[in-house]
């Protein structure tokens, strides 16, 4: 058997980077066409097509990019964001491999270390719900698997993150029910472990406080199981002798099951409760009335976390390049919920 040559063994000859032959390789639109002519040139008389897996195995780097998100059936979100992780993956030649947690901080870390087994060349992670330890994520990075966190990030470890502003939108979408006359606004939170269940009860919180309502009396419900723990949250609202005016939810898959059981107990939105969740999901605009929601930019989130993995992937300093922390605008949308 003849020798197996390698992305490394074109880059010496053309006296070129790894990262330029990689990208070369993969039609990367950075590299001149001139520049490409000579690796796929080079690449043919090395036999390298031949040894393409050989290669990615000697060079520890695939063309794979692994993302581990909590669930996808029912999150419109993450199916956005995923659109958006697709595209850019595409545009620069590389192939998109989707895992899901469940929520899972065991299924999430054992996500991650196969796809570094794996040599994916990066990680795209939102995190599970009960994750609130790192070695996992810190071990990928040790063995230069870059990492990085959308939508659900943490401020524990040093790590490039894409997010949205959830203390804003939640600060927005309170004050609004502020402003429309509502006294009495409870809160349905997730999970605290969750960095946007704080942010978003933080912003509900803020909120209270600068228009001058008591933040004591301000009753919050932790759903920790999210939407499974809706129900019975609307079951104790409903059995108080002092009902909440309004309810703002954390997610709108909450506010959806909220709304269902308003219904099934003959409570009228907005009438005797107004409604409002966060995230933008379409269902808002089909179900009656339409809800209020905070509009994240899932689309966008992907793309910007897709494209800041590439560029560390791609670094040939990946220290020089350090990280980022990306917030991204949130977007109120006023509907019959709450008006």
């Amino acid at each position: 058997m003849g020798k197996v040559y390698t992305i490394h063994d074109i880059a010496i000859r053309l006296n070129i980077s790894k990262s330029t032959v990689s990208r070369a390789l993969r039609n990367h639109p950075d590299v001149s066409k001139e520049t490409k002519m000579l690796v796929h040139d080079m690449a043919s008389k090395l036999n390298y097509q031949k040894n393409i897996l050989a290669s990615n195995l000697a060079s520890k780097n695939t063309n794979l990019i692994g993302v581990v998100i909590p669930e996808i059936a029912r999150q419109h979100f993450f199916a956005q964001a995923l659109s958006g992780i697709q595209k850019v993956a595409k545009e620069h030649g590389y192939i998109v491999m989707v895992c899901q947690s469940n929520e899972e901080f065991l299924e999430e870390i054992n996500q991650v270390n196969a796809l570094v087994n794996s040599r994916v060349a990066g990680i795209l992670i939102s995190l599970s719900k009960e994750t609130n330890d790192y070695k996992h994520i810190q071990n990928a990075q040790d063995r230069q698997t870059p990492v990085v966190l959308f939508d659900r990030g943490t401020d524990k470890i040093e790590i490039s993150q894409v997010l949205v502003d959830d203390y804003k939108g939640a600060y927005e979408i309170t004050n609004h029910l502020i402003q429309q006359g509502y006294k009495n606004i409870a809160h349905l939170s997730g999970p605290m472990s969750l960095s946007i269940s704080q942010k978003r009860y933080k912003g509900f919180m803020d909120a209270l406080k600068d228009a001058g309502r008591s933040t004591t009396d301000a009753y919050v419900l932790q759903c920790d199981n999210l939407s499974l723990d809706a129900k019975e949250a609307t079951e104790r609202i409903l059995g108080l002798k002092k009902r909440p005016d309004a309810i703002f939810c954390m997610s709108d898959y909450m506010a959806i099951q909220v709304l269902k059981e308003l219904k099934s107990n003959g409570v009228k939105v907005p009438e005797d409760i107004a409604l409002a969740g966060f995230a933008g999901d379409p269902i808002t605009e089909i179900v009656e009335p339409q809800l209020s929601t905070v509009e994240q930019p899932a689309f966008d989130i992907g793309v910007q976390a897709a494209k800041r993995l590439i560029m560390e992937i791609e670094t040939d300093d990946r220290e020089t390049l350090g990280f980022i922390h990306k917030i991204l605008n949130t977007n109120l949308l006023v509907r019959e919920s709450t008006t």
